[in-house]
């Protein structure tokens, strides 16, 4: 009953912050209209997009399989790109600010002069955003199987109805706070699970209960070289993926930006941490009868952790946390996928469809790419991290090279926007069904992406000098 209430005032607060702060414009509907002035809103909510429940539940369970070097890959390559990313962020927010860009398709197009490009990457975008949706509502659903005892179908039911609500009412306004108050839920959720495993292992005794074997880093059930490649793709998305880069554009000015590269950083490093060790700590607080379920199957993990080892109530808060590790990342997703499709692909076919127009086509589409991803997810047997880790690493490829070398180099040109563009694609596409499987996709791409950048650049001719002087004053 407990968990009942938990969900139902959850869900009344999710609407009543959707209506109020529902937009009518197109602009303040996907970008808030640059208002946004507090950074540990933006700070936290970006952490809350990026972790979805990819990271609760496979990510939470991943470490039953992979091991210590699942926790030390994750935890510091996560904590390092988000850094990183942070450090870039003015300079991102001072070129969508220039050229008033609200989407990043947008964005390159109008530092390369490319509308060829904006509609390959809107088109890569709306493909794999859409099947990067489907292993989050595996995930969701599960959840709501712990969380209220329902079916998976009405799980994802569920799902959809909370996500589609907050999203087509409230935008980016509403998923940004509300990703706020759901980053807040996940770290509680992640320190609680984390203190309950160090409680029910004895303290800092139950290092001495972990098999050697799996405190090695030279990995458990999965080589290391495997999971240093999903790791790597995986945090390589806090430098480029969309859904992150749009609530970076969102911010008032550079001064909030700058101070909500402290928020992010600290909170990414936090869950990090205690998420994925959830896998090696498990090891030593539960019996080898109570693992053995989920060696085979470690989504199952952590909704497992919470029943057994958090009492009533604390594990509906640590199950609802997760749910709004999916919620928020998904409804992040949709946004930037449904403008990429409206926004990015429908106004370069047709340029004089009207804003009113084009905001109704972005809830009407937007709330349509929920229930095919969600009809898509009714039979996912696969796990959810390889998942996850090949369609995240693909969009992170395909927009961090030109976005990369479009903030500190002024020679690249659309050429090479558009061969990186492609090169990335294809590359790890081929990669994943015939390349070496210790050696993951995304260094395919980021190596292929690359040299086609550079060499599209340098073969052809230079970009537009006042334009790019223009942008450089700017930046």
């Amino acid at each position: 009953m407990i968990n009942e209430l938990l969900l139902v005032a959850y869900v009344a607060l999710i609407v009543l912050l959707s209506f109020k702060l529902r937009q009518g414009t197109f602009s303040g509907f996907v970008l808030s209209d640059r208002n946004i002035a507090y950074p540990a809103v933006i700070g936290i909510a970006f952490t809350a997009a990026y972790f979805s429940a990819a990271s609760f539940l496979g990510g939470g369970g991943y470490g039953l399989v992979a091991g210590m070097p699942w926790v030390v890959f994750c935890t510091v390559l996560h904590v390092g790109f988000a850094c990183l990313a942070w450090l870039m962020a003015g300079k991102i927010w001072a070129m969508a600010k220039q050229y008033d860009a609200k989407t990043v398709p947008q964005l390159l197009e109008k530092r390369y002069n490319s509308p060829t490009g904006k509609v390959v990457l809107a088109a890569i975008m709306l493909l794999l955003y859409t099947v990067y949706l489907v292993p989050i509502f595996k995930g969701c659903a599960n959840l709501f199987q712990g969380l209220i005892g329902v079916s998976y179908l009405q799980g994802l039911m569920i799902a959809v109805a909370i996500v589609a609500v907050y999203y087509a009412v409230g935008g980016l306004p509403a998923i940004i706070w509300i990703g706020f108050i759901q980053g807040v839920l996940m770290l509680v959720g992640a320190v609680f699970l984390y203190g309950g495993l160090f409680s029910a292992g004895g303290g800092m005794e139950i290092w001495q209960h972990i098999p050697e074997n799996v405190l090695s880093m030279q990995g458990l059930n999965v080589p290391w070289q495997k999971t240093l490649g999903m790791a790597f793709s995986i945090s390589l998305g806090l430098l480029a993926l969309p859904d992150l880069l749009i609530m970076i554009f969102s911010a008032k000015d550079r001064k909030v930006v700058r101070f909500a590269g402290i928020w992010g950083p600290i909170s990414i490093g936090i869950y990090a941490l205690c998420i994925f060790s959830l896998g090696i700590l498990a090891y030593g607080a539960l019996s080898a009868e109570q693992l053995a379920p989920f060696i085979k199957n470690p989504d199952g993990l952590v909704p497992f952790l919470a029943v057994t080892l958090l009492p009533k109530g604390f594990d509906g808060l640590v199950l609802l946390a997760a749910i709004s590790a999916a919620m928020s990342t998904m409804s992040a997703i949709v946004l930037v996928t449904t403008t990429a499709l409206t926004s990015d692909i429908l106004r370069y076919l047709h340029p004089d469809i009207s804003d009113k127009k084009t905001l109704l086509l972005t809830r009407v589409v937007g709330v349509s790419i929920l229930l095919i991803a969600a009809a898509s997810a009714v039979n996912v047997p696969q796990q959810i991290v390889p998942l996850v880790s090949v369609s995240m690493g693909v969009i992170a490829c395909c927009v961090f090279v030109p976005l990369i070398f479009g903030l500190y180099w002024d020679r690249g040109n659309q050429t090479g926007f558009v061969a990186s563009l492609l090169a990335s694609f294809f590359s790890v596409v081929a990669w994943n069904f015939f390349g070496n499987p210790l050696i993951h996709p995304v260094f395919i791409g980021l190596i292929c992406g690359t040299a086609a950048y550079v060499v599209g650049s340098l073969a052809t001719n230079r970009p537009n000098r006042v334009q790019v002087a223009s942008k450089s004053k700017a930046l």
